[in-house]
Protein backbone atom coordinates (compact mmCIF):
# COMPACT_ATOMS: atom_id res chain seq x y z
CA UNK A 1 0.00 0.00 0.00
CA UNK A 2 1.17 3.47 -1.01
CA UNK A 3 2.11 5.82 2.23
CA UNK A 4 0.83 9.01 -0.80
CA UNK A 5 -2.32 10.20 -0.65
CA UNK A 6 -3.25 12.88 -3.67
CA UNK A 7 -6.41 14.85 -3.91
CA UNK A 8 -5.36 16.47 -7.03
CA UNK A 9 -5.70 20.80 -7.25
CA UNK A 10 -9.47 21.15 -7.02
CA UNK A 11 -10.78 19.72 -3.67
CA UNK A 12 -9.28 22.15 -1.72
CA UNK A 13 -8.25 25.78 -3.05
CA UNK A 14 -7.33 26.86 0.45
CA UNK A 15 -5.49 25.34 3.61
CA UNK A 16 -5.61 26.51 6.62
CA UNK A 17 -2.11 27.15 8.54
CA UNK A 18 -2.77 24.98 10.96
CA UNK A 19 -3.50 21.63 8.97
CA UNK A 20 -0.17 22.62 7.16
CA UNK A 21 1.99 19.54 7.81
CA UNK A 22 4.84 17.60 7.09
CA UNK A 23 4.68 15.51 4.78
CA UNK A 24 1.95 17.29 2.79
CA UNK A 25 2.58 17.92 -1.02
CA UNK A 26 2.19 21.12 -2.87
CA UNK A 27 1.63 22.38 -6.32
CA UNK A 28 1.75 26.23 -7.51
CA UNK A 29 1.09 27.45 -10.64
CA UNK A 30 4.77 28.69 -11.77
CA UNK A 31 3.24 30.63 -14.83
CA UNK A 32 0.43 30.78 -17.55
CA UNK A 33 2.07 27.11 -18.80
CA UNK A 34 3.68 25.74 -16.29
CA UNK A 35 3.38 24.16 -12.65
CA UNK A 36 5.64 23.66 -9.80
CA UNK A 37 5.60 21.29 -6.99
CA UNK A 38 7.21 20.40 -3.51
CA UNK A 39 6.68 19.49 -0.18
CA UNK A 40 6.51 20.44 3.54
CA UNK A 41 9.65 19.21 5.78
CA UNK A 42 8.93 20.60 8.77
CA UNK A 43 7.39 23.47 10.86
CA UNK A 44 9.39 25.94 12.99
CA UNK A 45 9.18 29.41 14.26
CA UNK A 46 8.44 31.68 11.55
CA UNK A 47 6.94 28.95 8.94
CA UNK A 48 7.13 26.02 7.34
CA UNK A 49 10.75 24.79 5.73
CA UNK A 50 9.84 23.48 1.88
CA UNK A 51 11.83 21.51 -0.21
CA UNK A 52 11.36 21.94 -4.42
CA UNK A 53 10.98 19.28 -6.30
CA UNK A 54 12.82 18.92 -9.83
CA UNK A 55 10.15 18.74 -11.63
CA UNK A 56 7.37 21.19 -13.69
CA UNK A 57 4.46 20.36 -15.85
CA UNK A 58 1.72 21.62 -17.87
CA UNK A 59 -0.66 21.14 -15.01
CA UNK A 60 -1.40 20.63 -11.68
CA UNK A 61 -0.61 17.06 -11.15
CA UNK A 62 2.42 14.40 -10.27
CA UNK A 63 2.57 10.98 -9.35
CA UNK A 64 4.34 9.10 -6.33
CA UNK A 65 6.79 7.64 -9.32
CA UNK A 66 7.33 11.26 -10.02
CA UNK A 67 8.19 12.04 -6.34
CA UNK A 68 10.58 9.26 -5.99
CA UNK A 69 12.38 10.18 -8.77
CA UNK A 70 13.22 13.85 -8.23
CA UNK A 71 15.69 15.36 -7.01
CA UNK A 72 15.60 18.77 -4.89
CA UNK A 73 15.47 21.90 -7.01
CA UNK A 74 17.71 24.49 -4.45
CA UNK A 75 18.35 24.09 -0.39
CA UNK A 76 15.05 24.17 1.47
CA UNK A 77 14.04 27.06 2.08
CA UNK A 78 11.36 28.54 4.51
CA UNK A 79 8.24 29.75 2.94
CA UNK A 80 5.26 32.26 4.00
CA UNK A 81 2.85 29.61 5.01
CA UNK A 82 -0.06 31.80 6.05
CA UNK A 83 0.41 34.17 2.90
CA UNK A 84 0.92 30.91 0.15
CA UNK A 85 -2.08 28.33 1.18
CA UNK A 86 -3.93 30.37 3.67
CA UNK A 87 -4.67 34.06 3.15
CA UNK A 88 -3.57 33.71 -0.47
CA UNK A 89 -2.37 37.06 0.55
CA UNK A 90 0.02 37.12 -3.18
CA UNK A 91 -1.91 38.69 -6.07
CA UNK A 92 -1.24 36.12 -9.32
CA UNK A 93 -0.11 33.24 -7.67
CA UNK A 94 -1.71 30.47 -6.40
CA UNK A 95 -0.77 27.26 -4.29
CA UNK A 96 -2.46 24.40 -3.15
CA UNK A 97 -2.06 21.44 -0.94
CA UNK A 98 -3.05 18.23 -3.50
CA UNK A 99 -1.55 15.57 -1.41
CA UNK A 100 -0.21 13.94 1.69
CA UNK A 101 2.66 11.16 2.11
CA UNK A 102 2.14 9.30 5.50
CA UNK A 103 4.89 8.38 7.84
CA UNK A 104 7.00 11.56 5.65
CA UNK A 105 10.85 11.35 6.95
CA UNK A 106 12.76 14.41 5.63
CA UNK A 107 16.30 13.30 4.29
CA UNK A 108 19.38 15.25 3.66
CA UNK A 109 18.38 17.61 5.71
CA UNK A 110 21.84 17.59 7.77
CA UNK A 111 23.66 21.00 7.70
CA UNK A 112 20.61 22.93 6.51
CA UNK A 113 20.61 25.73 8.85
CA UNK A 114 18.92 28.82 8.69
CA UNK A 115 19.81 32.36 10.77
CA UNK A 116 18.66 35.42 12.52
CA UNK A 117 20.03 37.97 15.19
CA UNK A 118 22.50 40.66 15.07
CA UNK A 119 26.12 40.83 16.37
CA UNK A 120 26.62 38.37 19.82
CA UNK A 121 22.72 37.60 19.21
CA UNK A 122 23.08 35.62 16.14
CA UNK A 123 21.48 32.08 16.26
CA UNK A 124 21.67 29.17 13.69
CA UNK A 125 18.02 27.08 13.43
CA UNK A 126 17.68 23.73 11.18
CA UNK A 127 14.88 22.33 9.81
CA UNK A 128 13.26 20.71 13.16
CA UNK A 129 13.75 24.93 14.87
CA UNK A 130 16.63 23.46 17.04
CA UNK A 131 18.35 26.31 17.63
CA UNK A 132 22.39 27.10 18.73
CA UNK A 133 24.29 30.44 19.24
CA UNK A 134 26.90 31.38 16.61
CA UNK A 135 29.49 34.52 15.89
CA UNK A 136 28.35 36.79 13.70
CA UNK A 137 30.92 35.65 10.79
CA UNK A 138 29.30 32.11 10.70
CA UNK A 139 25.72 34.16 10.42
CA UNK A 140 26.80 35.51 7.58
CA UNK A 141 27.29 32.44 5.47
CA UNK A 142 23.81 31.23 6.08
CA UNK A 143 20.72 31.75 4.75
CA UNK A 144 17.92 34.50 6.62
CA UNK A 145 15.14 32.77 8.60
CA UNK A 146 12.39 34.38 6.70
CA UNK A 147 10.22 33.32 4.59
CA UNK A 148 10.08 33.53 1.33
CA UNK A 149 6.72 34.44 -0.45
CA UNK A 150 5.47 33.97 -4.06
CA UNK A 151 7.55 36.05 -5.98
CA UNK A 152 11.41 35.05 -4.21
CA UNK A 153 10.37 31.21 -4.54
CA UNK A 154 9.65 31.89 -8.47
CA UNK A 155 12.71 33.86 -8.91
CA UNK A 156 14.84 30.86 -7.08
CA UNK A 157 13.75 28.07 -9.70
CA UNK A 158 13.21 30.40 -12.90
CA UNK A 159 16.37 28.84 -14.39
CA UNK A 160 15.92 25.45 -12.81
CA UNK A 161 12.40 24.01 -13.30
Amino acid sequence: MSDFKFWGWDKKPRTMLRFVKPGDIFCFQFDDEKYGFGRIISKIMTGHVAEFFDFSSSGPNITESIIKKSKRAVSPVVIDTYGLFDKKGYPDSEWRIIGHQNNFSPENVEGVYFTYGLGSSCKKVDVFDNEISISEHEAELLPRLSPHSDYHIKSLLKDII
